[in-house]
């Protein structure tokens, strides 16, 4: 009896491990609260990259500031949902801007986007 518990309590503990592990390598961004660190007139280019990480777009902008353009795909539980998920469920996008005026931020513009709007603003890849 204390060998099948024992036995049963490593093989839950060994897949929770891996579990975890793959979990660990995944890229995750945490826009919403991530980019409450970042102060317009007071921080940094350098600040905005410890805190947001390499932008995923960068534009420069005809006044001669530089455009930043951070986003992530929220999707559902149901999205992975063989054959129906894309059909029940919807994606939605965080997105982050960023206006630099020289080294400094200017502006940060944070809002969540449909898929249709994320695709009409053209910030897909």
């Amino acid at each position: 009896m204390y060998n099948k518990t024992f036995v049963i309590a490593a093989a839950l503990c060994l897949s929770l491990m891996l579990g975890m592990v793959g979990c660990a390598k995944k890229d995750v961004k945490h826009l919403a609260s991530d980019v409450c660190m970042v102060t317009p007139g007071t921080s940094t280019k350098q600040e905005v990259l410890n805190f947001l990480g390499q932008p995923d777009a960068e534009y420069e902008l005809a006044g001669g500031g530089i455009l930043w353009v951070y986003h992530e795909a929220k999707k559902s539980i149901l999205r992975g949902t063989p054959y129906i998920g894309e059909k029940i469920s919807e994606e939605t996008y965080e997105v982050v801007k960023v206006t630099f005026n020289g080294d400094n931020v200017q502006n940060i513009d944070y809002r969540t986007m449909s898929e249709e709007e994320f695709d009409e603003a053209g910030l897909a890849e």
